[in-house]
C-alpha cells in the first residue's frame, strides 16, 4: 500500500481528493494537512484522521509518503521543509508559484521524486502535445492565441495550465508568444482553446472539462508513479507515457 497525504484537505479540490485516495486500492490515506495552527482531532472534520496543521505534518505522518497538494502557493515552503524531514515524494497540483517558487521545487526535485502539471486532467497533457506537435510542424505565417475560460471565483489570470501551454507552444516557435485571453463567467470548470490561422486556414482545437473531476484522474496515476521512484521534477505526460495511457485506471 501506498501512503498517501493530502496538503490543502479543507479545500474543494483536497477533498475530492480525500475521497479519490481513500477509495483506491492500493493507497492508504495516511494523512489530512491544512493551515498552520487550524488543526482538529479525528472525528470531526474525517471521521478516522484528524486534521493537521502544516507546522504539526512532519511529527505525525509516516516517511516515505506521497504528499498530494493542491492548496496555496504560498504554503510552499512550509511543505517542502516538511516534506525534506519526512522524505517525501511530492504529487503538486497548485498553480500560482512565481519563478522563486519553481526554483524551490526543482531543487527539492534533485533529492526527492516530484510530479508537478498545473492541470490533472488526462486531455490537457494530450492538448499539450498536439500544441507541441504543431508548433513543429505549421508554416512561419500562422498565428497562434488562446482563450482560457474559468468560472468566477478563480483567483489567477492566466490560469496556470494556459502560461504552461502557451509555455510549451512558444518552446517550439523560438519563443514567440502567445496571447492569451482570459475570461471568468459564472460556474464554468474549466476551457481552453486555441486558435491557429494564416491567410488561408484555420484550425481550431478546445479542452473542455465537465467537472472538476476531471483534474483529478491523473492523480492517482501521478501517486503510484512518484512513489519509490528516484529524484526528478517529472510531469504529467511522463507518468502518461509511463503508464500507457492508462490513466484514471
Amino acid at each position: 500500500m501506498i501512503p498517501a497525504v493530502v496538503h490543502g484537505a479543507e479545500g474543494r479540490m483536497g477533498v475530492m481528493l480525500t475521497e479519490l485516495l481513500e477509495n483506491a486500492p492500493d493507497v492508504e490515506l495516511a494523512g489530512l494537512v491544512t493551515e498552520p495552527g487550524r488543526g482538529q482531532p479525528a472525528g470531526i472534520f474525517h471521521p478516522r484522521l484528524p486534521l493537521l496543521g502544516q507546522d504539526r505534518m512532519a511529527d505525525h505522518l509516516p516517511s516515505g509518503c506521497v504528499v498530494v497538494d493542491f492548496s496555496l502557493a504560498g504554503a510552499l515552503d512550509g511543505l517542502l521543509k516538511a516534506g525534506r524531514r519526512l522524505g517525501a515524494a511530492l504529487v503538486v497540483g497548485t498553480t500560482g508559484f512565481d519563478e522563486a517558487g519553481l526554483e524551490s521545487l526543482r531543487a527539492y526535485a534533485e533529492e526527492l521524486p516530484v510530479v508537478r502539471a498545473a492541470n490533472f486532467s488526462v486531455g490537457i497533457p494530450a492538448l499539450r502535445l498536439l500544441i507541441q506537435l504543431l508548433g513543429r510542424t505549421l508554416p512561419e505565417g500562422f498565428d497562434a492565441e488562446q482563450v482560457e475560460t474559468h468560472h468566477i471565483t478563480k483567483k489567477d489570470r492566466p490560469s496556470g495550465t494556459a502560461l504552461d501551454l502557451a509555455l510549451a507552444y512558444a518552446e517550439t516557435r523560438g519563443g514567440r508568444e502567445v496571447p492569451i485571453h482570459s475570461q471568468r463567467l459564472g460556474g464554468v470548470v474549466g476551457e481552453h482553446t486555441w486558435t491557429f490561422s494564416d491567410q488561408d486556414e484555420t484550425l481550431v482545437l478546445t479542452h473542455r472539462a465537465h467537472s472538476r473531476r476531471a483534474f483529478l484522474r491523473g492523480v492517482l496515476p501521478a501517486v503510484r508513479f512518484v512513489h519509490g521512484r528516484k529524484a526528478g521534477y517529472y510531469g504529467l505526460q511522463d507518468v502518461l507515457l509511463d503508464l500507457g495511457g492508462q490513466a484514471g485506471a
